[in-house]
């Protein structure tokens, strides 16, 4: 016994916030899939069986790093005090990138009951934000206060998903400014859409596989299954298999295809277009309707940048590199860091509330999101920041 308590009295007081520490690290740079048990108890210096008597597995470990970022985060504000509640929360994302990622990537991966939990506290912040925008204007209605605060959620998520190198305060700036743009979007009314009984399905079954394989990356991330793909698309045993041999291969052939699109939108957009903004409008009108339909991995080519190839990476900024260049030509006075932190937190706009099946983007709101993303885009205040050298994205 006396040998135990001498152990136990070495332990560090802080074990538990360093193996916090490293877990969130890893989780964020690498992703949940690709992180072992092994390797964060290498970093925090202790053995793994150490390691499992404070987490018993993973998802354990893994919504105890979620849970203690929601610990931490500051006050949002006091009622009636939006701008200021927007600036302390800009000013905290712009230190800490990694809560969108956290957030929304891998809280698919924490057990059924604390993902309840960690849920409610998600929606329980969107409703604080939601209050403090009804304080701001007491006409607006309800949905669209809960459906702005989300916006200003996926706004400050949005610094996940791209390393733009820029100056904090400036960053801050940007995060701020793109709040408080999309808080006043012109929302236009939502047009009501006939629900869908059914839908037609191609007869080829390598292309109903591709179709069925997006749906399901797009839902479950990287983790769905060759077989969970083909009993969704009716294509089961051998016949499965002689399509594709592997889920590598049939994300491989997704991932082309989802590129392919954007890159025909973009050219689409560009041709039809009768001036700069115009094209921008087209584009962003048409990312918001393929990402609403799901006809391709918009969210997944965004959250999941680490895990794909370099080739597929490099294709991804060559695209993102379009949009910038195109807001730049509609907005001279942003530099190059503004008009990318810009793209980055429009599209980020997108494809997260594109997510959120309570929203009533699904049901004909699909042009307040493209309205909300375009504010982002062309209203944010930027004036009198000063912006430093971008990192290739």
């Amino acid at each position: 016994m006396s040998t135990n308590r001498t152990i136990e009295r070495r332990r560090p007081k802080d074990r538990k916030g360093q193996i916090l520490a490293a877990a969130r690290t890893r989780f964020v740079e690498m992703g949940y899939r690709n992180v072992s048990m092994a390797q964060i108890a290498e970093d925090v210096g202790i053995t793994a069986g150490a390691l499992y008597r404070h987490f018993r597995n993973k998802s354990v470990l893994v919504a105890a790093v979620i849970e203690s970022s929601f610990d931490v985060l500051p006050p949002f504000g006091r009622r009636g005090e939006i701008a200021a509640a927007l600036a302390d929360a800009s000013d905290y994302v712009a230190e800490h990138r990694d809560l969108g990622a956290l957030w929304w990537r891998e809280m698919a991966y924490v057990p059924p009951e604390a993902y309840v939990e960690l849920q409610g506290r998600l929606g329980a912040l969107n409703r604080r934000c939601a209050d403090l925008v009804r304080d701001a204007d007491p006409a607006l209605p309800d949905a669209d206060a809960i459906e702005l605060a989300w916006g200003v959620h996926a706004i400050l998520a949005s610094a996940s998903w791209h390393s733009t190198r820029i100056d904090r305060t400036e960053f801050a700036t940007v995060l701020q400014a793109s709040c408080a743009a999309l808080l006043a979007t012109d929302l236009p009314a939502v047009t009501p859409v006939a629900a869908r009984a059914s839908a037609l399905e191609v007869v080829s079954k390598r292309e109903r596989l591709l179709s069925h394989a997006i749906t399901m990356f797009d839902q479950k991330g990287f983790d769905a299954t060759l077989d969970e793909i083909g009993a969704a698309a009716g294509v089961t045993g051998p016949s499965l298999y002689s399509h594709f041999h592997s889920k590598g291969d049939v994300l491989a052939a997704a991932i082309e295809r989802s590129t392919n699109a954007l890159w025909l939108l973009l050219h689409s957009a560009l041709r039809e277009a009768g001036d700069v903004r115009d094209a921008l409008s087209r584009l962003v009108h048409g990312y918001v309707g393929i990402a609403v339909d799901k006809t391709i991995m918009t969210a997944v080519l965004q959250m999941e940048q680490s895990a794909l190839p370099d080739v597929l990476r490099s294709r991804q900024r060559e695209y993102l590199a379009e949009w910038t260049a195109l807001l730049r030509l509609a907005r001279p006075e942003l530099t190059e860091t503004q008009a990318r932190v810009l793209v980055h937190t429009s599209l980020g706009v997108v494809n997260t509330l594109a997510r959120i099946d309570d929203l009533r983007i699904s049901q004909g709101g699909a042009a307040r999101l493209a309205a909300m993303a375009l504010s982002v885009l062309l209203d944010a205040d930027l004036s009198g920041t000063d912006s430093g050298e971008p990192l290739p994205q």
